[in-house]
């Protein structure tokens, strides 16, 4: 059952987003409280996640600890056998390797204190294990052989439970007797024996939580059902799991509580309503405290409530997404304010939860480590900084180097120290640098202490901690990435989150910013010291590339001269040809084919006569538009039009319509196409507005009427570019609205009609006309 609970989770997580990855749940979750600093195994599956609950996996070099039924055992043996003899018996021998000839240890006790009661009991144990499942095949037609042969052995068990004269093996009789009528669904049966054995048992061992794990099943009453849930969960680490989804939260707690008769009791049932609780528990904690303070249980409910609460306030602070644990379906809801609205809210319940654990006595309650490195994180998350390091002080002094703690510990530090600086005068801090060496591996660790120093107006340093998101650390854990969206991007695409560094640069600086991150890596020395080898390691590879960004941020800006310098940095420009072409839905190889943008046009016949074929890239096609912009402005120029044409032929490929889009956007198809992608160009990228611009200024210096023509034609190509992109929602239904778009808001194809009524058929309908119109340019 529990595994199959387990099958899912997997099943739902991963159909969810079957058509196409979206950073969602724990891809998003920013949590820096780590609950496996603290000794929690057994509370381990409840630990605070976006899949709660589910099956914990104990980390392979975790210490295994003896649970109670091995100590039980252990007990009976009067101390005189290991764990491991006992584990093994219990877990590992089949029913032949029960004899007086193994070398066990527990065995040979038993044997040598010749307790073959305690034997007869294992061996028939032994014999109930294959029926303590509900179906062994589900195509196998003796269910009803099974249930007889069930039913044989419970009478057997209570037999031998009546017959035997240790009290721990008639327990462990009935036990058996009782998980037998469960699997039988005789709960009746698992009723009488309960009561009749363990219900009067003043001090419950684990077989009696045991049974009454079974009992919670068989109890027809809601609340009575949750107060032995709640004391299952308590005393039954093993059996916590599944039992918890016996626990019915919506049950009246008032209801629950007048079944408990001790205060520990009372606690056993406020902790497991707390855990079943997803938003504020502290209440729950207040609880636990009063009537169990020395409970390890209240230590665990706190922790689990500073994971929630950290995923409410640094989740959407960071990444801007929303908290990982729950989600608002209108993107109304979803706006930045709205979202930072409920992030303070957070801050102050936090706040909240810190003036709890001031009123505790940190000498009862379970683990004072855990409260004390709690108060100091939370501490972080209501901003007092100071209040943050000074408790941080304290716990360097008192937790070991080599405890994983202490780790912890100094992460608290590392972003406490980094956004307790000023803005405008934050750096990486020396304190903070041999943190970051330390978890290097942790990207969102350094995400978040990158995304403060962004914050503090440090957007250089905060690029190279955002570069080492894309290192390959050969770490293998699935969330241990770093999505985040900015808040100038519209919600709900999925070009609307980042997980690098270089898109984010290539949407949110400047220039001059990337140039900044040029200079620095380039001043750095070859000597450094061992945290600037390993911050500038990165971004030295990446000099080649951050200059052709350079050179395509000017391009967006339309600053040629500019660009051309830094498109001119890449010393083997053959090694980033633009394929351009004009072959784009073609069958053939036009792999070697490069076509000029300033001749040919993407998905249109070519009409303008190319005089050469070259290799393009960036600099070259910059250094060619540069080059005829000069020889379209000479007064004297007598081919004005044509050099005016072809410069709107380049501007026109480099939107998202033409075959050169790469000379403003990296990526292509869906990448590019986003139209809420916030790039600074994003109105000359779909409304094509120098395109139209040059293929206006041509047509004032055409000489021949078919080519003013055909300038008008494409002038009104990029106008209905330009409508398609203002008005998406119009263009989405082109039939219905065909004469509105191409006649009612486009004024050049109103022209063309009006003043060229002959050439407007030719023009608007069949491409293929165009060189006709060409030629006739003179």
């Amino acid at each position: 059952m529990k595994h199959f609970l387990v099958f899912i989770l997997i099943l739902v997580s991963n159909s969810i987003f079957a058509c196409g990855f979206y950073p969602y749940a724990e891809d998003v979750r920013f949590s820096f409280f780590n609950p496996s600093n603290f000794k929690y195994r057994w509370y381990s599956d409840f630990n605070y996640s976006s899949l709660s609950f589910s099956v914990n996996q104990i980390p392979a070099d975790e210490e295994i600890t003896v649970d109670a039924n091995e100590k039980l055992w252990i007990q009976y043996c009067k101390n005189k056998v290991s764990a491991e003899a006992v584990r093994e018996v219990l877990f590992d021998f089949k029913l032949d390797d029960i004899t007086d000839k193994s070398t066990n240890e527990m065995l040979q006790y038993l044997y040598k204190t010749k307790d073959i009661e305690a034997v007869d009991y294992l061996k028939f144990a032994k014999n109930c294990e294959v029926f303590n499942v509900f179906y062994d095949n589900l195509w196998e037609q003796n269910n009803a052989q099974k249930v007889r042969n069930r039913t044989k052995l419970i009478d057997q068990a209570i037999l031998l439970s009546n017959s035997v004269k240790n009290k721990n093996l008639k327990q462990r009789y009935t036990f058996l007797a009782i998980r037998l009528a469960y699997y039988n669904g005789d709960f009746g049966k698992i009723r009488t024996l309960y009561a009749k054995v363990f219900k009067t048992q003043k001090q419950g061992n684990v077989l009696k939580y045991w049974s009454l794990y079974f009992r919670t099943f068989a109890e027809p009453d809601k609340a009575t059902a949750n107060f032995y849930a709640s004391q299952v969960f308590a005393n039954a680490p093993d059996k916590r799991f599944m039992v918890s989804f016996a626990f019915n939260a919506k049950i009246p707690i008032d209801a629950v509580l007048k079944h408990a008769k001790t205060n520990k009791e009372k606690a056993n049932v406020y902790l497991l309503a707390g855990i079943k609780k997803a938003d504020h528990s502290l209440y729950y904690l207040k609880q636990v405290y009063k009537y169990n303070p020395e409970f390890d249980g209240l230590a665990f409910l706190l922790l689990r409530e500073i994971n929630k609460i950290e995923d409410w306030v640094f989740t959407p602070y960071y990444s801007l997404f929303n908290p990982s644990v729950g989600s608002y379906d209108r993107n109304e809801e979803n706006s930045v304010r709205n979202i930072m609205q409920r992030v303070e809210k957070d801050r102050i319940y936090a706040g909240q939860v810190i003036e709890f654990i001031n009123n505790v006595n940190l000498k009862k309650v379970h683990d004072p480590a855990l409260w004390k490195t709690g108060k100091a994180y939370l501490a972080l998350i209501t901003k007092d900084n100071q209040g943050c390091l000074k408790q941080i002080s304290k716990l360097e002094k008192s937790v070991s180097r080599k405890d994983s703690l202490y780790n912890q510990i100094e992460i608290i530090k590392a972003l406490a120290l980094t956004v307790n600086q000023q803005v405008g005068k934050a750096v990486i801090l020396n304190d903070v640098k041999p943190i970051l060496l330390k978890n290097k591996t942790q990207k969102k660790f350094l995400f978040a202490v990158g995304r403060e120093l962004e914050y503090k107006g440090n957007r250089i340093d905060a690029s190279f901690l955002y570069s080492k998101l894309e290192e390959n650390d050969n770490n293998d854990d699935y969330n241990n990435y770093a999505y985040w969206k900015s808040s100038k991007a519209k919600i709900g695409y999925y070009t609307d989150y980042y997980s690098d560094y270089f898109t984010y640069i290539n949407v949110f600086y400047s220039p001059e910013q990337v140039q900044a991150i040029v200079d620095e890596t380039l001043k750095s020395e070859k000597d450094l010291d061992k945290f600037s080898s390993w911050k500038y390691s990165f971004m030295k590879k990446e000099i080649v590339r951050l200059y052709d960004l350079i050179g395509t941020k000017y391009i967006r800006q339309n600053k040629l001269e500019q660009a051309l310098f830094y498109f001119g940095k890449n010393e083997d420009k053959t090694e980033h040809k633009i394929n351009c072409s004009d072959c784009f839905w073609e069958k053939e190889d036009c792999s070697n084919r490069f076509k000029s943008p300033f001749f040919v046009l993407k998905y249109t016949p070519e009409f303008v006569t190319q005089k050469k074929l070259y290799s393009l890239n960036k600099y070259t096609v910059t250094q060619n538009l540069i080059s005829y912009l000069k020889k379209a402005s000479k007064p004297d120029e007598k081919n004005k039009d044509y050099y005016n044409f072809l410069i709107a032929n380049c501007y026109y490929n480099m939107t998202f319509i033409g075959s050169l889009s790469e000379m403003r956007r990296y990526g292509s198809g869906e990448e590019i196409s986003i139209r809420d992608f916030p790039v600074e160009d994003n109105n000359e990228f779909y409304e094509c507005n120098l395109a139209k611009k040059y293929y206006t200024l041509a047509f004032k210096n055409a000489k021949t009427t078919k080519f003013k023509a055909l300038c008008l034609r494409m002038a009104g190509k990029c106008e209905a570019n330009k409508l398609a992109y203002r008005y998406p929602d119009d263009y989405e239904n082109p039939i219905k609205n065909y004469n509105t778009f191409l006649l009612k808001k486009n004024k050049y194809y109103q022209d063309l009609k009006s003043k060229y009524a002959d050439d407007y058929e030719d023009l608007i309908s069949d491409c293929n006309a165009f060189e006709e119109y060409f030629r006739a340019r003179r």
